[in-house]
């Protein structure tokens, strides 16, 4: 069984710290003992620790050895309109463990009225999300989750490779497009409904590359994971 990992809050020579909720967790829930060993990042390497004692809602680790890190193969910024919150949080953690670099919500013309407002309010909350997906599939870091994006901000974004999911009849599969070369990439995904015309020809004009995950109809939350992970896959095999 593999061992768990945490992201430890503060670093010394040789030591490192795990404080707050992730601590009292690893106390209280996990019965964690000294002298267990777990696994350590921080946000660039990863290491061995021994739990060398605990304190007010504290635990230290010596540090035993570096371990290897797993390695996305090209940063991935994943911008999803915004759609009910329960199926976006499911949307980060799936993105999360496909490797995602980055999250970004973003307005459409068709997400919900008052999602935008609610957005920045759960920021905290998707970052815990995020932080808690990281540390389950043994990330050296978790995706950053960004500010709410308006859709013309969102198309500013650059990338070397811009993918717009778009359920258009005139969009190439997703492993037909550009998203095979080297270089990072932005994957724009659509809300609830599909993009809505003018939102597809200003994407189009600022120079997305329209691309379909087949002629099936997919929810919101699984046509992002979907081509995230068509890509994160496409990438890995190169």
């Amino acid at each position: 069984m593999a061992r768990r990992m945490f992201y430890a809050q503060e670093w010394k020579p040789g030591r490192a710290f795990l404080r707050g909720e992730a601590a009292g967790h690893l106390r209280r829930v996990l019965r964690a003992e000294r002298g267990q060993l777990y696994e350590l990042s921080d946000g660039e390497r990863m290491w061995l620790g021994r739990i060398e004692g605990f304190s007010n809602e504290t635990v230290e680790f010596a540090l035993v050895e570096e371990l290897p890190a797993v390695r996305v193969p090209a940063p991935v910024h994943l911008l999803a309109a915004l759609f009910k919150f329960d199926h976006f949080e499911w949307m980060i953690e799936k993105a999360t463990e496909l490797g995602v670099e980055r999250i970004t919500p973003v307005v459409s013309l068709r997400s919900e009225k008052g999602l935008e407002a609610g957005a920045e309010k759960r920021r905290a909350r998707w970052e815990k999300i995020a932080r808690e997906a990281g540390q389950q599939s043994r990330r050296v870091r978790p995706p950053e989750i960004g500010s709410v994006l308006s859709l013309s901000d969102a198309l500013a974004v650059e990338a070397d490779v811009r993918l717009l999911l778009d359920e258009d009849a005139g969009a190439r599969p997703v492993l037909a497009g550009a998203g095979l070369r080297g270089g990072s990439v932005a994957i724009l995904s659509g809300p609830e409904g599909g993009w809505d015309d003018r939102e597809r020809e200003a994407a189009r004009a600022a120079g997305w590359e329209p691309v379909s995950l087949g002629p099936m109809i997919l929810r919101a939350e699984t046509a992002a994971v979907a081509a995230a992970a068509v890509v994160m896959a496409a990438r890995s095999a190169r």
